[in-house]
């Protein structure tokens, strides 16, 4: 039986149509248009559902927290100061509640998650007491090491009594606190906490337009809100610095007293609780010197020739 003719392998004449389903080839340039439409064609992405949105984990919560204060204090501070000027700010006494704040919001998360009721209770009591007395006493760095090697002996020779002479001291001064099992209540503290951040809210408002004061090579500028500006000569001041409480020092981030004094030690001016002086005395001494430096220039300016020192 014969085999039907097969017309792939034959080549068909021009001029004939692919009616046996014969393709014919395009002409070279229609290919290369064809190619090029492909390609200019814009393939359809896959479309993707949006990604959920981030959780904020515990610890940031906590970080946010805590690091609220230092990022206002931070704010505050370098706000606009130039390259030949230094602006700092002196904290009222409610700028020091930060670190209740901090301590009592931060307890929000970490109780009972991290630490007991307990702990959480004795954290926020040693907060506040730590406040009381940064605000009632000046203790100054040797006034601190003195208190602590007193009570430290005390605390000794009380545990020797008791371990060899049996005679008991600390005992029930422990054993009555430990009684007490003061707990912490998040609705107390929170409601607390709420409370005083108005006040310290303040103390923000007030370094911010009656506490400002600007240190220039020429001259301090301090500017009181509905008040007025000084202005102080500085010509023949020198500036020292003064860490009168430790306690405040660390609540201050670094704080202390600046006193301008004369050539006889008198103190003319005293700016107390410097926010950050520590860390800004190193600009601040070097503006001062830059006012010292062209003081020296214009003295040996003004002299006659013969007055002046030989090199």
């Amino acid at each position: 039986m014969p085999h039907p003719p097969d017309y792939t392998k034959k080549s068909s004449p021009p001029g004939t149509s692919a009616a046996f389903g014969l393709s014919r080839r395009a002409p070279a340039g229609k290919r290369w248009g064809t190619l090029m439409a492909d390609q200019q064609e814009p393939q359809a992405l896959p479309q993707k559902s949006p990604p959920p949105p981030a959780k904020i984990n515990l610890s940031t919560k906590i970080g946010r927290v805590i690091f609220a204060p230092f990022t206002a204090v931070g704010w505050l501070v370098r706000g606009r100061s130039k390259i030949d000027e230094i602006v700092v700010y002196s904290a009222p006494p409610a700028f020091y509640l930060w670190v209740v704040l901090a301590v009592g919001f931060a307890l929000k998360f970490l109780v009972p998650a991290v630490v007991s009721e307990r702990s959480g209770a004795w954290i926020f009591i040693f907060t506040l007491i730590y406040f009381i007395l940064a605000l009632l006493y000046d203790m100054s760095l040797k006034k601190l090491v003195l208190c602590t090697l007193v009570v430290a002996v005390i605390w000794l020779f009380a545990k020797y009594l008791e371990n060899l002479r049996d005679i008991v001291i600390l005992g029930p001064i422990l054993h009555h606190f430990s009684v007490l099992d003061p707990q912490y209540d998040h609705g107390t503290v929170m409601v607390i906490c709420w409370l005083l951040l108005i006040p310290w809210v303040c103390s923000l408002f007030e370094m911010a337009f009656n506490r400002k004061k600007k240190f220039s090579p020429n001259e301090i500028a301090e500017f009181h809100f509905g008040e007025g500006s000084e202005l102080t000569d500085r010509t023949g001041l020198r500036f020292v610095t003064k860490y009168r409480d430790v306690l405040e020092t660390l609540l201050g981030f670094g704080g202390g007293d600046l006193l301008a004094v004369d050539n006889h030690q008198t103190v003319i001016k005293r700016y107390e609780n410097i926010v950050g002086l520590w860390f800004y005395w190193e600009k601040l001494d070097r503006i001062l010197h830059q006012r010292a430096t062209l003081v020296d220039e214009d003295e040996s300016q003004d002299q006659p020739p013969g007055d002046q020192p030989a090199p």
